[in-house]
Order: C-alpha cells, then sequence, then structure tokens
C-alpha cells in the first residue's frame, strides 16, 4: 500500500508568519520593558557611595576633637571628591583623606567673620559672643546647634563661607539684604530641609533611598549637586525674605523678623521640592537654568503683587517647570495608553491569524527562556550598590567597635574614641568609607 504524502503546495508557509511573530513578540517586549524601566533611579554605584556618606555626615554628630581619616590612593573617585569641603586640605600630601571638626570650624570662624582679620593658624575663641552677633548661632558655643544636621551641616556652612561670597553676604549683619535672619541656623534648617528631598534622614531607610526613583538623581553624577542645591535654596530663602518685606512695606510697612522663619522656610521648601527639584534637573548647569527662570517668574510676580505691572505680563509662564505631579499622571495615561494598545494588538492577532497562534506560542515560550538584559542589568547594579556590609567582616567588626567604644564613652564627653580613628578599605577594588557615629543603622561607604 503506497504511503500517502501530504501536499506541500496546500500547507501556507510558515516561515514568514514565525518571522512575523518573532518580531512582534519583540517589539512588545522593548515597549513593555521602556514602560517599567526604573529610568530615574541612581545613575550608578559612585552616586549610591556619595548619597550613603551624605547620609553618614548628616548623622555624625559634631563634637570637639572629631577627627576620621581613610588612605587617600588617587583613585578617580576619590579625586573626583577631594574638593568637597568636609575634608582637610593637603590629602594628596598626606596621603589621608580627614574630616575634622576642628578644621571645619575653623574656617568657618576665619571665613564667616569678614570684619575681623584672622590668620589661618588662629584657634577659634570659644565660647566667643561672634559666634552669635556675626555667625547666627543660638550659643557662644556653636557645638550645640548642630544636632539636626550633624557634620553635613556644619560642612555646608563653611562651603557657603567660603566659595559663595554672593550669597553668604546677603546673611551678613547688618548690610545683608536678608540678616533679619540668623545664617548659622537658616543654613542647618537648609541642610535639614534638602536631606528629606534626598532621603538621607533617618526616618528613610537606606535600601528605600538607594532604589528611590527621583527626576533629579541622574544630576547627582556630579559631586557638586549637593553643593549647589545648598547654594541656591539659600539664595532662594534670601528671595522669599526680600518679597515679603517688599510686601510688608507696602501693605502695614511692619518689618520681618526672626518669628517669620516658619513662613519663609515653607515657602522655600515649596518651591525647592516643586520648582527647582521637581522640574527633573539631568546636571548642574540645568539646575542653574531652571534656578534663574525661578528667580525671574517670582520676582515678575511680586511686581504684579505690588501694582507695579499688570497682571497679563507673564512671559515666562510656558518656559517654566511643570508641576511633577502633572509628569506623573501624564506617564500613568501614557502607560495605560500603551497596555490598552497591546492588548488590542493581541486581540486582533487572535482574530485575523489563528492559523498562526501555535507558531506564536512557540516563539513567545522561546522567547521568555533568554535572559531578560534590563531586569538584569537592574539588579546587578542594585546589588553591586547594596552589596556594603558583606565583603570584609573584618572592617565590619572594626565598624562596629569604634560605635560600641563611642556607647560606653566616659560622661565626660571623652571624644578619645574618635580621634585618630583608621578605616580600612573593604576590598582592594572598592574603598569602604565607615565613619560610624551615633546611627543605630550602621553605615558604609565607597569611594
Amino acid at each position: 500500500m503506497a504511503s500517502q504524502t501530504p501536499q506541500s503546495s496546500s500547507l501556507p508557509d510558515a516561515s514568514p508568519a514565525r518571522n512575523w511573530a518573532l518580531k512582534l513578540t519583540q517589539n512588545v517586549q522593548l515597549g513593555l520593558q521602556e514602560m517599567t524601566a526604573r529610568k530615574y533611579t541612581l545613575p550608578d554605584k559612585n552616586v549610591a557611595s556619595q548619597l550613603l556618606m551624605y547620609r553618614q555626615l548628616l548623622h555624625t554628630k559634631c563634637r570637639p576633637g572629631l577627627k576620621l581619616s581613610r588612605d587617600y590612593q588617587g583613585t578617580p573617585a576619590q579625586v573626583a571628591v577631594q574638593h568637597m569641603p568636609w575634608w582637610s586640605e593637603g590629602c594628596q600630601e598626606t596621603r589621608k583623606m580627614v574630616i575634622s571638626y576642628d578644621n571645619l570650624i575653623q574656617r568657618l570662624w576665619i571665613h564667616g567673620c569678614p570684619n575681623q582679620n584672622h590668620s589661618l593658624d588662629e584657634e577659634p575663641p570659644i565660647p566667643h559672643d561672634d559666634w552669635v552677633h556675626a555667625l547666627g548661632f543660638q550659643q557662644t558655643d556653636p557645638v550645640t546647634d548642630f544636632r539636626s544636621g550633624g557634620v553635613l551641616s556644619l560642612a555646608m556652612m563653611v562651603y557657603l563661607c567660603e566659595s559663595c561670597h554672593v550669597v553668604y553676604s546677603r546673611f551678613i549683619r547688618p548690610t545683608g539684604d536678608a540678616s533679619v535672619l540668623p545664617f548659622a541656623i537658616t543654613s542647618i534648617n537648609v541642610t535639614d530641609m534638602l536631606s528629606r528631598f534626598l532621603m538621607l534622614s533617618k526616618a528613610v531607610d537606606r535600601m528605600d533611598a538607594l532604589l528611590s526613583q527621583k527626576t533629579f538623581w541622574r544630576m547627582f553624577a556630579d559631586p557638586n549637586a549637593l553643593l549647589a542645591c545648598q547654594e541656591l535654596s539659600m539664595d532662594l530663602l534670601a528671595d522669599v525674605v526680600v518679597e515679603l518685606q517688599a510686601e510688608r512695606a507696602a501693605s502695614d510697612g511692619s518689618p520681618v523678623t526672626v518669628f517669620d522663619f516658619t513662613a519663609i522656610l515653607e515657602t522655600t521648601e515649596h518651591r525647592v521640592q516643586y520648582d527647582l527639584l521637581g522640574a527633573g534637573p539631568k546636571s548642574v548647569d540645568s539646575l542653574r537654568k531652571i534656578y534663574a527662570k525661578i528667580k525671574t517668574k517670582y520676582a515678575h510676580e511680586l511686581q504684579v503683587r505690588l501694582g507695579n505691572v499688570p497682571a497679563s505680563a507673564t512671559p515666562l509662564a510656558k518656559s517654566l517647570p511643570i508641576d511633577h505631579h502633572a509628569v506623573l499622571q501624564k506617564a500613568n495615561q501614557v502607560a495605560h495608553g500603551a497596555q490598552e494598545m497591546a492588548g488590542n494588538m493581541f486581540q486582533r492577532l487572535k482574530q485575523q491569524a489563528p492559523n498562526l497562534m501555535n507558531t506564536f506560542q512557540e516563539t513567545n515560550s522561546h522567547a521568555q527562556q533568554q535572559p531578560q538584559p534590563m531586569q538584569a542589568h537592574v539588579e546587578s547594579h542594585t546589588l553591586d550598590a547594596m552589596n556594603i556590609a558583606s565583603t570584609n567582616p573584618s572592617t565590619d567588626q572594626d565598624s562596629n567597635d569604634v560605635k560600641h567604644a563611642d556607647k560606653t564613652s566616659s560622661p565626660s564627653g571623652s571624644d578619645s574614641d574618635w580621634t585618630g580613628t583608621e578605616i580600612q578599605a573593604a576590598t582592594a577594588g572598592i574603598n569602604n568609607f565607615s565613619i560610624g557615629g551615633e546611627d543605630d543603622e550602621e553605615e558604609d561607604d565607597f569611594l
């Protein structure tokens, strides 16, 4: 009996259908990856390391004799941050990167009191009335005012005094246009405000901070981003003071005082959170451009309120940053539309090509078995940033020993356990900067 051979001419060619189904699967897969990709996470491990270090400095209490150091190896990451204000000078000569409270407070005294002649070797007098009258602390010993901001708030003040003379001069008494507010207390509060926006506070788990999505995280690939945020936030706050003074002068003539500080800070927080950072700056340069638009916008609105210009004249209304809530709502609408489009596409596929479904399912099954490069990259990146404490058990033990010594120090407040503390590298490839301190959670950092 002859075998029956199927007639090949009566069967459709499956090769084009298979290629079409594979191409469709790849396009849908790429579209879904783009919709679900974490576009606004920290750019890389170095930025995550810097974020952890800012958190450590915020949580490290200021105290006389505080001195923390690590070896300077001249790595690209160390070179990129060696100009940050918390480091003592001369790291290339001494081969040490040192954070010293005594050095920071001396620099603040020298550069923060411009009406006095100071020598670079002069030790700041503590207590002294100028800490209150010139620099704006609450006590004649400044160490008592750093409780909420730690070493980070002190370093930010030093940066403003040394490098941002225009902004700092606005708070110098009695000539500064915002000198009704004490400079030191104002700067500490601005640092605290930024720490909340940047998720540095203790109330936020550090892993939540590392995995967070912020439209401005890409900007922090430049270490100067934090310094620029402090500088521009202080300048925006001074603008709020000037606006309030002008409105008071045009109405009842009452002066602006320190009792208005809460309202001034709330207005500043809104502008920094929504107008400045909420615009999603991708670089320090773009941050400054956004800042310039904000200043122009609110200066114009002030003139409108004072009746100096007509309300219809708003030249910058369309060029200002969009509120981040509107951006998020638009993103959700786009994602929903993409999902609906994908669903309709598959429905048409089922209706118009039922004979190709088996081929499509086989191809789709094959594609799902392939590695997911986007997901693997994200997970690998996240693990690199999160793997802080497990690389070197001996270093973790050293860090725990420092914390234990701090908790068991004498009631007199001796700081001998901090002075000269050496922080060793975690691995040969990644340098671990762990400064420990008052934080209950273990804080490590890569440089």
